[in-house]
């Protein structure tokens, strides 16, 4: 078998040179030739993919690096050798027919040579079943067929007769309603907290239904009022309009919650009923079953204008290897360097770097960005988002899991369990007050009548019973949650992502604001100025060790160093990063360092000049070989940004950073930073933010902003963690308050003025319903206020608070 697999192997590397022996520049020519003559037909795109797939990788190998990644070539060629090698692994348990074809597969063959139509009708002859694919490691090449468009969300009903798929409907109905309340059942079950549901339009129909025959035998009652019968059309009338509350009082008490609004307006309407005010509590319950439907309605619109974040990444993904051999996986199982296909009309399954094609991507859902984006070769595109354009590869960049589209994901579902206090004080009030107001209209409905003959115990009684009307909480505890849901949707639709209401809360109260600088104020994009070079090595030399030494490193400066180097960096034997410092890397038997001065002088190298700015050091065996200067830029929204974030309330601002001096105090200049800390080792950036939220005094939260990657302690110590941009990975997405997809810094200021604008209204809601209900019992105390009255205004404060709480989603 080892034989077997170095001969694929060894003919793995003779297609690999073969493509290589095609320079980029004559591809495209070839392929803009043959465009001029008759178009191409997918399977001869995807060949013509391939061939220049090599000097596409060449020239993207810049964009993205993975820490301890092996070099492009090995990337290239570690697809082909892992799917040759599993072709042979199998082929040993295959019969030998099935045998012939995986080796007739894993032949090679010229890039630019199509497929015959004879080759494609085999390949389609052995397609296999769904079923068998999962067993089956075998990869089958590509054909016409399969690379043709199919259109998405085939419908699971094509064949059926309208009876049949009106049938299958109303199951997948019923299935899905079952699914849902299991789903509410276990949360209830595990004491969790269930989010308000409002009444679907079915739910929505029968109830208005129900409620227009209610009212229909209540007026027949009123006009038979003198009669006998009149008291069973008023019976009939209750009967139809409390049962459906009964059976939610039961249903509640069964599973643990015993005080709510359904048993305030159960134990209201039955007491006057008893009392004889039937046609009234035959009227609460209808207008109470009224209002419920107007606030839902509202509800329901609110909801649709919030965003959706699912349903955006597809179930599989077409993943190839240079051979041209597709294979259907799931999203999850694409691994970093995989090449992927994506087609037109269908979404980006995984991060990545585009190599061969052109289109436009819409990632409104990820960023906010309502424009679509031109993309063409190196350009990175983030899983989600829906692709326009001619047929795409593209080489993944990160893990599934690291994905953009995940990391919201993550920060979206961690927020679940984290309430603002204003929330959480509501819900939870509003469930202890309940048996204390029930406890005080008992002793309302007796104690009055002791010291006052002059008013019956019958009218108390009502008056207790108004009272429990009153305080129903329904206003309450929908207006408040529903606030913070429309100030997280809005701030979706910027393309910022906030971890429950507690992050909107906090960042209301937002006083000091902390940067990390390289990448979050400025571009990131370092670039070389100047190389100072020794007698004994030139500026070209100094580079070459620069770049080999650096080449593994992860960090901006020495991205920059790499990218700056024209040719591939020389290899080396050893490699020690010092965090903050720099890195120590050997050249055959000679020892090289690349860092700052800092690291210089501590392994003892001498003649170290003390150059101002971001400065990489090159030893050379111990002796100083030179240096590089590279320098920066500011974003050009970063002053604007700050002075708007001042102009909302932020008292101060400050700057964390590991570069110099000098820099750092050109940055803060010209941005407007009150306070600057520089040349931070990443231990003592943490120690630094843990003294400034300790020691400078606000009357609010601080902020740390960074972009998640070297700055993950930082982001859990602040009171809010703010991750720009979608370079960080699963463990910042836990470290994060709010996830900014975009690394414009004005979304800071956008952020913060809306979510101050949700604090507000939640405030103002939950003060306007307070006032009103205890306008309401005071007017009840005295007589003047009567119990449909109660319900009214309830129904009335649901409505108008709802609608005070959507206008969130009209801050711009």
């Amino acid at each position: 078998m080892s034989d077997k697999k170095n001969r694929l192997a060894g003919q793995s590397e003779e297609r690999l040179d073969q493509n290589d022996a095609l320079p980029e520049s004559d591809i495209e020519n070839t392929s803009s030739h043959s465009k001029e003559q008759e178009p191409l037909s997918p399977t001869e795109l995807l060949n013509d993919l391939l061939a220049g797939l090599e000097g596409g990788l060449q020239s993207s190998e810049q964009v993205v690096q993975q820490p301890g990644s092996a070099s492009t070539d090995q990337l290239v060629e570690q697809p082909v050798l892992d799917a040759e090698m599993n072709s042979d692994n199998h082929a040993e348990e295959q019969t030998p027919s099935q045998t012939e074809i995986i080796e007739e597969a894993a032949a090679p063959e010229p890039a630019d040579e199509p497929i015959s139509t004879e080759q494609e009708t085999e390949f389609e002859a052995s397609e296999y079943e769904e079923g068998d694919a999962e067993e089956n490691t075998t990869i089958k090449p590509v054909t016409e067929t399969a690379l043709t468009v199919s259109p998405n969300g085939a419908s699971d009903t094509e064949g059926m007769t309208l009876m049949e798929r009106a049938q299958y409907h109303a199951r997948m109905r019923r299935r899905e309603q079952t699914r849902l309340r299991r789903e509410s059942a276990k949360r209830g079950a595990s004491g969790a907290e269930i989010p308000y549901q409002a009444m679907t339009p079915m739910d929505m129909r029968f109830t208005l239904i129900r409620l227009a025959i209610a009212a229909i035998f209540l007026i027949f009652g009123v006009f038979l009022r003198q009669t006998g019968v009149g008291f069973i059309f008023y019976l009939i009338a209750y009967l139809i309009t409390v049962l459906p509350i009964v059976v939610k009082v039961a249903h509640n008490f069964t599973h643990g919650k015993y005080f709510d609004e359904y048993l305030l307006i159960f134990i209201a309407s039955l007491g006057a009923f008893l009392l004889g005010n039937r046609p009234e509590a035959s009227i609460v319950l209808i207008l109470h079953g009224v209002g419920k439907i107007a606030s839902d309605l509202v509800l329901a619109s609110t909801h649709k204008s919030l965003t959706k974040q699912t349903g955006f990444i597809p179930d599989h993904a077409s993943v190839v290897n240079m051979q041209g051999e597709e294979r259907q996986v799931s999203p999850n199982e694409i691994k970093i360097g995989d090449f992927v296909l994506v087609r037109s009309g269908e979404r980006i399954p995984i991060d990545g770097i585009v190599l061969r094609g052109e289109g436009t991507v819409d990632d409104t859902v990820l960023t906010g960005d309502n424009e679509p984006v031109q993309i063409s070769k190196n350009t990175k595109v983030l899983a989600g988002s829906l692709y326009t354009g001619s047929l795409l590869l593209l080489r993944a960049v990160a893990r599934f899991d690291d994905c953009a589209f995940n990391q919201i994901m993550r920060v979206q579902e961690e927020g679940k369990e984290r309430k603002a206090a204003l929330e959480d004080s509501v819900a939870h009030g509003a469930a202890r007050i309940i048996p204390i107001i029930i406890v005080l209209a008992v002793l309302l409905s007796i104690i009055p009548p002791l010291f006052n003959s002059g008013t019956s115990m019958a009218n108390w009684i009502y008056r207790a019973l108004t009272i429990l009307v009153v305080c129903c909480p329904t206003a309450l505890s929908i207006s408040v949650p529903l606030c913070f849901l429309c100030g997280s949707g809005r701030l979706m639709q910027k393309g910022v992502h906030v971890k429950g209401s507690e992050a909107i809360e906090k960042m209301a109260e937002l006083r000091m604001v902390v940067f990390d600088k390289t990448g979050t104020l400025t571009e990131g994009n370092l670039r070389v100025k100047e190389i100072h070079s020794t007698q004994d090595f030139n500026q070209e030399s100094c580079l070459a060790l620069a770049a080999a030494a650096e080449q593994f490193s992860q960090h901006p400066v020495a991205r920059a160093v790499v990218a700056a180097y024209p040719s591939v960096p020389q290899k080396i034997s050893e490699f020690e990063e010092f965090p903050g410092r720099g890195v120590r890397a050997r050249i055959g038997n000679r020892n090289l360092l690349a860092g700052n001065r800092r690291l210089m002088v501590s392994r003892g190298v001498k003649g170290v000049p003390d150059i101002p700015g971001t400065v990489v050091y090159i030893a050379y065996e111990g002796e100083y070989a030179g240096a590089i200067v590279l320098e920066d830029t500011v974003r050009p929204e970063a002053a604007d940004a700050i002075k708007e974030l001042k102009n909302q309330g932020v008292l101060r601002t400050v700057i964390l950073t590991g570069d110099t001096e000098l820099p750092t105090h050109q940055a803060a200049e010209a941005i407007g930073i009150d306070t600057t800390h520089f040349g931070l080792q990443p231990e003592e950036k943490a120690s630094k933010m843990e003294f400034l939220m300790r020691t400078i005094p606000t009357d609010g939260t601080a902020a740390y902003v960074g972009d998640g990657v070297n700055d993950i302690e930082e982001l859990k110590m602040a009171d809010v963690g703010i991750a720009m941009g979608v370079a960080g990975s699963q463990q910042s997405a836990s470290a994060t308050n709010v996830l900014v997809m975009s690394n414009d810094l004005t979304r800071l200021s956008d952020t913060l003025r809306i979510c101050r604008r949700t604090h507000n209204i939640a405030l103002q809601n939950m003060v306007i319903v307070i006032l009103v209900k205890i306008l309401l019992a005071l007017l009840t105390l005295v007589g003047v206020a009567y119990m449909w009255q109660a319900v009214a205004a309830d129904v009335l404060l649901a409505v108008l608070t709802v609608l005070n709480a959507a206008r969130i989603l009209g801050i711009k």
